[in-house]
């Protein structure tokens, strides 16, 4: 087939201005950064598939994505600017803003509480009741040890009948393969599943199943950037719902994209955590809302138990804490 000199001029013309259209396109972009809670796990293989599948771009945003030292240093982080938008506990955020940190979650991503407690299947745990006796590992400062207390209470159990042993992160899971503790405090979404996948027979409680459920992980943003840049904050939210739909439907491709970025991770681990993260996208309160609705008395309850359990002393209302007005639109 020939083709004449106008047809290639024309198809230069349009590969030119395609070129421009793109550079243009690539200039507008916003960039903006996300600092993770912690670092990698199951969970953030939504954001790293978001990027790679281009849910971030489409909405003119230049991603980039760091691991996080914990809820509360990523709260701080991004307070003072260091980074655009961050990935955070409820309780973290309250306790950040009650002390100054002008910040505001937008954007519910676990809104069922990842905190559970897990035996071992031979510790002879059948109910919540069981553990009157038990020793449990926990490490000083876990968010969860905090709300023990409001746990043995709204349960019936007898908060004098339970010993703790304080260990470091790591070795909770290996006091518990080690059989000198019965149990350990664990998120449902890591230790609980690591421990699945070293083959040990366990028998879990959810907080939020036993009644305690508080706001887990949300997207936070500074007031500066709310307030300055709330449509980068709207286009943010709608490619995370974006990202979330997307490994919910391809849970595999989202590990996939997370080892090009990340090729040291155990592709299995992130895999099963993803799956169990995806299980507590909604709380009980926030079901049949729109993905990443929050529910006001999640964090009613949150806030609730932090003034009784955690010395946290505010008259801020809750609604100083967070906004749906981007998930509702």
């Amino acid at each position: 087939m020939k083709i004449g000199r106008k047809s290639l001029l024309a198809a230069a013309t349009a590969f030119v201005f395609g070129l421009t259209a793109s550079a243009a396109t690539a200039e507008a972009s916003d960039k903006a950064s996300l600092r993770l809670n912690f670092l990698l796990s199951g969970v953030h293989t939504i954001f790293f598939y978001g990027k790679a599948a281009g849910a971030y771009t489409s909405e003119g945003i230049d991603l980039d994505i760091g691991e996080g030292q914990g809820s509360v240093r990523t709260v701080q982080t991004v307070a003072t600017g260091g980074d655009t938008f961050g990935l955070a506990d409820g309780g973290s955020v309250i306790a950040g803003a009650t002390r100054g940190a002008a910040v505001v979650s937008v954007m519910g991503i676990l809104n069922k509480s990842p905190y559970g407690i897990s035996f071992r299947a031979d510790a002879g745990v059948k109910s919540i009741k069981d553990v009157e006796g038990k020793l449990i590992a926990v490490t000083a400062g876990e968010a969860s040890f905090a709300l023990l207390p409001a746990l043995w209470q709204i349960t019936g159990v007898d908060a004098g009948k339970i010993r703790t042993l304080n260990v470091d992160g790591a070795g909770k899971i290996v006091a518990v393969l080690q059989k000198r503790v019965d149990g350990l405090l664990a998120g449902l979404e890591n230790q609980v599943v690591v421990l699945d996948q070293k083959g040990l027979d366990q028998k879990v409680f959810s907080f939020a199943e036993l009644g305690l459920n508080t706001e887990g992980l949300t997207i936070l943003v500074s007031k500066a950037t709310l307030d300055g840049k709330p449509d980068l904050v709207a286009r943010f939210v709608r490619a995370t719902r974006k990202s979330i739909e997307l490994s919910r439907a391809n849970p595999d491709k989202a590990v996939a994209a997370t080892m090009a970025e990340k090729p040291q991770a155990d592709a299995d681990l992130l895999k099963a955590q993803l799956l169990a993260s995806l299980a507590l996208l909604e709380s009980p309160d926030s079901k049949g809302h729109t993905l990443g609705y929050m529910a006001p008395s999640d964090w009613a309850r949150t806030l609730d138990l932090m003034k009784k359990y955690q010395d946290v002393s505010t008259d801020m209302q809750t609604t100083a804490f967070y906004t749906n007005v981007f998930v509702e639109k």
